[in-house]
């Protein structure tokens, strides 16, 4: 019978994945060595025990039998539970990845022991072995260590880095709960346990108990200039299995300010959203248009704080035309949600008025000039410098240079003296106007006027008044001669 046992044993062994037919060898010889020990151990236990009882050895010898008896029985233990351990496995039964009311994505393990598969073997030798101890039937795993990794690059992603899961009993489960660091579809599951290291790159399943949609974004706060736009980037994540048409409602954002939801991959715009069969997340763009002026709802520099929701289709139409939501009313709502940021800017704009950019002037006069400088954004305009770019030697006399501020919609005339050299040549001139300035501390881009200067030459006094009398002379002189000419 004991022979019989040996070779189950043997058999068991040679069956363990995962290890070399010369490692299963070794461990089959030092098993049946550990077993012919113990049995001569036990052996001469047994009759050093018959002999000590008729005082036939002292107890010091009896006291070496037992002890080496022991000894040898402790060896073949621990060769059959080194046997037992290496037959150990861990199953991952599932890998969920769910999103807390937090906000915070998660991935939860369940992992089962398998050992319950060998019991059918070990219930055939475990009445019969006397060294095999009621914790060697259990087959509890002890000491299990969980990560998870990113599988690209195989960095851990997951907070703990590490999990230890003190045992498993036999059949049994455990959970390991992690909190992603990166967000991932899919993750590699590193186990360490009975020396051995296992790796699955596995395909995390969505919690479909929470039947709802995450959004996320990068961009949910933004600074925009009035009379443009906020673009945010929006990632849908489903959380459910259901293949539902969902709608968006965006709350507590101005009637002034309007917006379209944009898909990332071809620009469609959207009012309804479905997920394709196998896709989990989308990506979408939330575009807002902030209007030219500011009014009583839309002030500068004071945020806007607005949420965006999807909703399936049945739970949209509960929910109505609402566009103004109390922050309780938003946190009782059961959906994915995001809170976005938009801050109005106020934006300089600087503009140059003049009655006429087109002059004629006679060699050696000069040209004085009224613009208009206006502020035409809706921020006050700081330091705004006029400058004029001009001609080979000429120059131009600006009062005033600098004008310290300007309030929107308020305007600032300036004079202009423009001066010729005295030599200037006949011919087309262009004076080019250039204004600088700043707005909350940001430059501000302004457009160059151009004024067009024709100059003359200036013809002499006295030879026009000679002109004139000589032609009046001839005049004269016609008539007389006509006169006369009729007399005869």
């Amino acid at each position: 019978m004991k022979r019989l046992i040996f070779f189950i044993i043997c058999f068991l062994l040679f069956q363990i994945p995962g290890h070399s037919q010369e490692d299963q060898a070794g461990i089959a010889l030092d098993l049946k060595k550990a077993r012919a020990a113990y049995e001569i151990a036990k052996q001469k236990y047994d009759n050093d025990k018959e002999l000590y009882d008729q005082k036939a050895i002292s107890l010091a010898e009896f006291n070496n039998s037992k002890n080496e008896s022991l000894s040898k029985e402790v060896d073949y233990q621990k060769l059959i539970l080194k046997l037992i351990s290496q037959q150990s496995y861990i199953i991952i039964e599932k890998a969920v990845k769910y999103q807390n009311n937090k906000a915070e994505k998660r991935v939860k393990l369940t992992l089962r022991s398998s050992t319950e598969g060998n019991q059918d073997y070990i219930k055939q030798f475990e009445q019969h072995f006397d060294v095999f101890t009621p914790e060697m039937r259990t087959a509890k795993v002890y000491n299990i260590f969980v990560s998870i990794n990113n599988i690209a690059d195989n960095t851990i992603i997951g907070s703990p880095y590490e999990i230890r899961i003190p045992s498993i009993d036999n059949g049994a489960t455990a959970m390991a709960d992690f909190n992603l660091l990166r967000d991932a579809e899919s993750v590699q599951v590193v186990l360490n346990y009975n020396g051995k290291k296992d790796t699955k790159n596995i395909y995390l399943e969505k919690d479909a108990s929470a039947n709802m949609v995450a959004i996320n974004s990068s961009q949910f706060a933004q600074e925009t200039d009035l009379g443009s736009s906020a673009s945010y980037d929006l990632s849908l994540e489903r959380f459910s299995s259901s293949d539902d048409v969902y709608r968006f409602m965006v709350v507590n954002l101005p009637r002034q300010v309007s917006y379209d939801l944009f898909d990332a991959d071809n620009n469609a715009r959207l009012s309804q959203l479905k997920f394709n069969q196998g896709v989990n997340i989308r990506k979408l763009s939330l575009k807002a248009y902030l209007p030219d002026r500011e009014d009583d709802d839309i002030k500068i520099d004071k945020p806007l704080d607005f949420y965006v929701i999807i909703l399936n289709d049945a739970e949209y139409n509960k929910m109505g035309d609402t566009r103004i939501m109390t922050q309780k009313e938003i946190d009782q709502i059961q959906a994915g949600k995001i809170k976005l940021e938009l801050i109005p800017k106020g934006v300089g704009r600087i503009t140059v008025k003049a009655p006429s950019l087109y002059h004629e002037i006679k060699t050696g006069d000069s040209l004085s000039m009224k613009i208009t400088v206006m502020n035409d954004g809706t921020r006050v305009l700081d330091n705004i410098k006029i400058t004029t770019e001009n001609p080979l030697n000429w120059k131009t006399v600006i009062v005033p240079d600098v004008i310290a501020t300007l309030a929107p919609g308020k305007e600032h005339e300036v004079i202009l003296n423009i001066l010729p050299p005295d030599d200037v040549n006949v011919g087309a001139q262009e004076v080019k106007i250039k204004t600088q300035a700043t707005a909350n501390n940001r430059t501000v881009e302004t457009e160059d006027k151009t004024v067009r200067i024709q100059v003359e030459a200036r013809t002499p006094v006295f030879g026009t008044i000679m002109l004139i009398l000589l032609l009046i002379g001839v005049l004269g002189g016609i008539v007389v001669f006509g006169i006369r000419l009729s007399k005869r």
